[in-house]
């Protein structure tokens, strides 16, 4: 039996999100962000939230597993441009395997 290697994308898909597209539970300041040297948020997020587009930071907040390690690495290797929150109200991600 072979074992086929999922990509990030495809690992994403096994879990459910409930999105408040209403109310973001991640928001950017993105002056902040542009001025930042290092851009931890980019390299330190496990589920690639964080992609730099167009000379800014796009964020695809419906891929986030909630663990707020991109605030902790803004806050302490940035700018400070992250506020993270866990989402509200039954908002969020389910995990569904593993």
């Amino acid at each position: 039996m072979s074992t086929q290697i999922l990509s990030l994308d495809a690992r994403l898909g096994i879990d459910k999100y409930e999105i408040d597209e209403q109310n973001s539970h991640i928001t950017v300041d993105h002056p902040l962000c542009e001025s930042c040297e290092n851009k931890p948020c980019l390299t330190v997020c496990p589920a690639e939230v964080y992609r730099w587009v167009d000379d800014e930071v796009a964020v695809r907040y419906e891929n986030c597993l909630e663990c707020g390690t991109c605030q902790i690495a803004c806050d302490t290797g940035g700018n400070s441009a992250i506020d993270w929150q866990p989402p509200q109200g039954g908002f969020g991600i389910s995990f569904r395997y593993g």
